[in-house]
């Protein structure tokens, strides 16, 4: 019996070993207003939040989910909330237009299109080292959202080599 119990428990850790080895989703949360949230967000470097964004890089994040309407295009709106003040977060106009970062899909997009969205957010050397929330919202030309959630961050310096 305590050999069986032993297995069961070592079963339960490869099997959460290899979640973290394949990039298993990271908790976020739903944005406001009813705004579809993803199937899975994947940060890399990041398995529990806050997530470390740290300074001089950029922060990779790829998000699965499946498209409630079609779409010609696609644009990524973020949001910052540190301190009590929220700002928006201007992308570079690259990283921005959603559609050149779909991974196996193009748009226009499909209702019900299943998609994975890779951001790559630039983290500048000038951001202060801070707690913050950040809301990640993928609109098409009108502003309606086609999926939005939010992920609970930090700031940090980068490691010294």
């Amino acid at each position: 019996m305590a050999s069986l119990k032993l297995f069961s428990v070592l079963g339960l850790a490869v099997m959460v070993a290899a979640n973290v080895a394949n990039g298993a989703g990271v908790a976020t949360r739903a944005c406001s207003d009813g705004r579809p949230v993803p199937t899975e967000v994947r940060v890399e470097g990041c398995t529990v939040p806050p997530c470390d964004l740290v300074r001089g890089s950029d922060a990779i994040m790829d998000m699965d989910f499946t498209a409630p309407f079609a779409a010609a295009n696609l644009r990524t709106e973020v949001v910052a909330t540190a301190l009590g003040v929220t700002a928006p977060f201007e992308l570079p106009a690259d990283r921005a237009a959603a559609c050149n970062w779909l991974q196996d899909a193009q748009c226009p997009v499909s209702a019900n299109e299943d998609i994975t969205y890779r951001l790559s957010m630039p983290v500048l050397l000038i951001y202060p080292r801070v707690s913050l929330t950040v809301e990640i919202n993928v609109v098409d030309d009108a502003g309606q959202s086609l999926v939005c959630f939010e992920l609970d961050a930090r700031v940090v310096s980068g490691r010294a080599v």
